[in-house]
């Protein structure tokens, strides 16, 4: 039989008599609860923190195990893998994975990961499998992702604390953070994430803009985000770390256990950390999180209010997209008894509405009040009658409000301003302070091709169609044009002078500039440190976001970055001028990283660790 889980205290239980603080509830790294001793006794973290690999690590069962003719089957079954030969169904069977078998006790490493391949990748195998057996498997799978999940975050912390000739990170003042500080206090800076870590290692400067661009999908935020992660479990959550390598626990109780003890003061993270890796073996996740938030409301009552009032300097509004192609917008870590209050204006505002005769379900006039609201429009227009109650037990009704104005995309428009004072339903009047994209035909209605609108994301042509019109309607907006290549790059631009209120004026009627490619003849090279508006517009039409690997944001709210520096000779033009966030013109000037532009438009960066990466000209849609 496996070893039974270590079992968990609940948090509100009163503390045994004569117990310790932190003693009370045995876990993954303690004696253990098998018969022997050592049935559960975790495998210790190894990486930076020079922990030497136990005799278990490749994953046989522990010593003394009571079944050693079990544990030599395992070993026949791995020289015969080893050897080249294919295991069968009978070698799976036989293996253990029912409940009560061998391979059920085995932790994660080359024995779990070979049985786990051979019975997963011959679809023979897998469906000669019994129940039972099939289960166990699926278990095994499940602990060597927990392990995968460890080794990830071993290695990145090791990647990213390795001493190297780069500076480290600055800390915000002199004193070393000390482990016992809470996240909601220290958490701003990286390296406090590594206060409790031998050697008190510094994450490297730029670490995760190195390593970003070689982990699929990854922006360096995220990478970044992956750094402290993994530096903080290591260092505030040792024995819930170790229990994820031993698969005892899934990645997200890791999770959830560093998110709840966040701002946990560091005297109580070893108890709270003993108790939370015996409860995350035996818990759902959702069961995990409400112990692990009680247990922390118990220990330290005032981390609550550490965590709230954290959080509320992260307060922000934002627009963003939906996935069915409509938008939202959403306020988070607002004070509460505001949005309490702000919840019952728009609420009765929606009242007032349908009181008023204006037709629609409660969802929908909320909806309808909330954006007037947004916009300081007055009370709509109601109709001659009241309007019938579609809504008579305040429940929301069938979707789609009346009268919602559409936001969409505008047809390569540019401008700033602030947004009209609308009055009845005229919709709304939009001047783009984002650049707003579509492609003529799908202005003119002959195409069906998306438009996108800068930090919002596609936008299906009706909304498109929506949106410029919204646009023309504002003073402040502006047309620009941008024609492209057969592979959907920029071609060539132009910007149309004045108003346009009818909507964007027909391209034919403009100059256009040629955007250049290839080989360059300086011809649109500027004398001075600063580029001219129409180049800074030519060099943001071919690339439309910043040049750094991964990175999206706009070229719009990016610096214009001389490739070669202006002071050591650089010119300003196309062929050396490429749009750069500021994160990412900091990058380039940090120690070991090294940039060119071989053409216009086409960057080739090289890390520190000397891995190269090229990012090419923005590709539009077709």
């Amino acid at each position: 039989m496996p070893p039974a889980p270590l079992s968990a205290s609940d948090p509100d239980d009163p503390e045994p008599i004569g117990s310790e603080s932190g003693s009370g509830s045995g876990s993954g790294s303690g004696s253990g609860s098998g018969s022997d001793g050592t049935g559960s006794r975790p495998v210790p973290a190894g990486g930076n923190d020079g922990a030497p690999e136990p005799p278990e690590a490749s994953g046989f069962p522990p010593p003394g195990d009571d079944d050693e003719d079990s544990a030599a089957y395992l070993g026949e079954l791995m020289a015969a893998a080893a050897a080249g030969e294919e295991l069968t169904a009978a070698d799976i069977s036989g293996a253990g994975f029912g409940e009560d078998g061998t391979a059920q006790q085995l932790i994660p490493g080359p024995v779990l990961a070979t049985l786990v391949h051979a019975a997963t990748t011959d679809e023979k195998v897998l469906a000669t499998l019994s129940d039972d057996d099939l289960v166990g498997v699926i278990a095994a799978v499940r602990r060597v992702g927990s392990f995968a999940a460890w080794a990830e975050m071993t290695a990145i912390r090791e990647f990213a604390t390795r001493p190297g000739t780069r500076r480290p990170a600055p800390a915000p003042d002199a004193t070393p953070a000390p482990a016992s500080r809470p996240r909601g206090v220290d958490g701003r800076d990286p390296n406090a994430a590594l206060a409790g870590l031998p050697g008190s290692p510094k994450i490297r400067e730029f670490a995760a803009e190195a390593l970003a661009p070689d982990l699929m999908g990854m922006t360096w935020q995220t990478a970044e985000g992956q750094i402290i992660y993994a530096c903080t479990v290591a260092a505030r959550l040792p024995v819930t770390f170790a229990a994820l390598r031993a698969g005892k626990i899934h990645p997200v109780h890791l999770r959830i256990a560093e998110d709840e003890t966040a701002y946990l003061d560091g005297k109580y993270l070893p108890e709270a950390d003993e108790k939370l890796a015996a409860a995350a073996q035996s818990k759902t996740f959702g069961q995990f999180r409400s112990y692990a938030h009680r247990l922390v409301l118990k220990l330290d009552p005032d981390s609550a209010l550490r965590r709230k009032n954290e959080a509320r300097k992260d307060a922000h509004v934002r627009p963003f997209r939906e996935a069915s192609g409509n938008a939202g917008m959403s306020a988070r870590e607002l004070p509460p008894d505001q949005v309490l209050a702000s919840w019952q204006h728009i609420d009765q505002r929606a009242r007032d509405l349908r009181a008023a005769g204006v037709p629609g379900t409660l969802k929908e006039l909320r909806v309808m009040a909330y954006l007037d609201l947004l916009q300081e429009r007055g009370i709509r227009n109601t109709p001659p009658g009241p309007a019938p109650d579609t809504d008579p037990a305040d429940t929301d009704g069938p979707s789609g409000p009346s009268g919602l104005g559409d936001t969409g995309d505008a047809g390569e428009s540019d401008g700033h301003g602030a947004s009209d004072d609308l009055g009845g339903n005229s919709g709304p009047s939009l001047a783009t302070q984002v650049t707003l994209t579509i492609p003529w035909a799908t202005w003119q209605g002959t195409s069906d091709t998306p438009g996108e609108a800068g930090g919002f994301g596609l936008l299906d042509p009706e909304t498109a169609r929506d949106l410029v019109t919204a646009a023309a309607r504002h003073a402040d907006t502006r047309w620009c044009y941008t024609v492209l290549r057969p592979d959907g790059t920029a071609a060539a631009h132009a910007c149309a002078p004045g108003r346009h209120p009818a909507g964007p004026p027909d391209p034919r009627t403009l100059k256009f500039n040629t955007v250049i490619r290839g080989p360059c003849d300086h011809a649109q090279a500027h004398t001075g440190y600063r580029p001219s508006r129409k180049l800074r517009h030519l060099i943001t039409a071919r690339n439309a976001t910043c040049t750094a690997p991964g990175c999206g944001h706009a070229a719009t709210n990016c610096d214009l970055d001389h490739t070669t520096p202006w002071h050591l000779g650089g010119v300003t033009c196309a062929c050396n001028l490429a749009p750069l966030c500021r994160h990412h013109h900091r990058v380039k000037q940090a120690q070991g990283w090294w940039l060119e532009q071989s053409e216009p438009g086409v960057l080739r960066w090289r890390t520190p660790v000397g891995r190269t990466h090229t990012t090419t000209p923005t590709v539009y849609p077709m």
